[in-house]
């Protein structure tokens, strides 16, 4: 294309993202099941009620590379902004690809990504997915279905995993878009939101040989942990009452992102062992290690394995 008609078209682009930026904070979305996780219904799986996950479309894994820019104020009200940006890529479609800086500033921060592309590289949802449900106690038997594979007549959660290395490749940051149907209702979800799980940093002087080691086995380890808490999570808060009764009231939350500090404004679901499960204004999920550790922590109380941190759900409090 000609430079002089892609500058015309650059308005237009920009003009198209900012009316579908409006449409996604509008406040009748913010309300709406959808993009809120609100639930009416409480739910809680016996050991007798098997489930199944439903397999993203895609093959492999998406990993993607942490992009450092200025999005304080985007993360205060729960967006980030490149993530925001590959929402809206549907609608302005290669306007914002040809001529943004999203893409290049992802395929530059994707660079650190490159010591582990052998362990990435076969790393399949398969794999994850299967993983992570060896390491969940919800419910009784508990397996995988294909992308396309005919409505089974149990619950079925639907999954959309992504995963973020942090430029200092000391954190995992899992985004997971999550659906959960009820047996007998396939076509609509019970329970829908986006739950954002950000590992505890790891201080290594190495970080890439402790990842890769055993071949990409921590790395694909990890990545199963925050995968099967976020599974958890998801069916803790379809147990729980309704999200209008939350009693919790937005505050100035602090949290680690690596050696990075990150601000998100929200309410407190729970807060142990230096962690914090949040519901963010936008009413999505996250669970982050606090800026500041706790005074009460103790070191039994806070080790690093899953079995401490995948928690009971009753009522507004996670309980051990």
């Amino acid at each position: 294309m000609r430079p002089a008609l892609a500058r015309q078209m650059i308005p237009t682009a920009l003009a198209v993202a900012a009316i579908t930026l409006i449409i996604v904070m509008s406040p009748a979305e913010a309300g709406s099941d959808a993009p809120s996780g609100e639930r009416t219904v409480p739910v809680r799986l016996g050991t007798e009620q098997n489930w199944s996950v439903r397999l993203p479309e895609a093959d492999k894994v998406v990993y993607k590379g942490e992009v450092i820019q200025d999005n304080s104020n985007i993360e205060a009200e729960g967006i980030h902004s490149i993530d925001v940006l590959y929402s809206l890529a549907f609608v302005t479609g290669k306007y914002i690809k040809e001529y943004g800086k999203d893409e290049e500033l992802q395929t530059e921060a994707d660079k650190v990504l490159l010591p582990y592309q052998t362990a990435l590289g076969n790393f399949t949802y398969r794999e994850l997915v299967q993983r992570g449900l060896n390491k969940t106690s919800v419910g009784g038997s508990k397996k995988w279905v294909e992308f396309n594979s005919p409505s089974v007549a149990e619950w079925v959660v639907e999954v959309t995993p992504s995963f973020t290395l942090t430029q200092d490749q000391s954190a995992i940051v899992l985004n997971n878009h999550i659906a959960i149907y009820a047996p007998g209702a396939p076509s609509e979800p019970l329970y829908k939101n986006l739950i954002r799980i950000v590992s505890d940093p790891r201080n290594e002087p190495d970080p890439a040989g402790l990842w890769m080691r055993g071949g990409g086995e921590r790395l694909k380890e990890e990545s199963a942990d925050l995968f099967a808490r976020s599974l958890e999570i998801a069916w803790r808060e379809i147990g729980n009452a309704s999200r209008k009764d939350d009693p919790a009231r937005p505050k100035t939350i602090r949290y680690r992102q690596g050696k990075s500090e990150k601000m998100e404004r929200a309410g407190v679901i729970d807060m142990r062992c230096n962690r914090a499960v949040i519901r963010t204004l936008r009413g999505w999920l996250m669970s982050v290690p606090l800026a500041e550790p706790r005074e009460d922590a103790t070191g039994n109380e806070c080790n690093n394995k899953l079995s401490q941190n995948l928690v009971e759900f009753r009522g507004n409090t996670f309980l051990p």
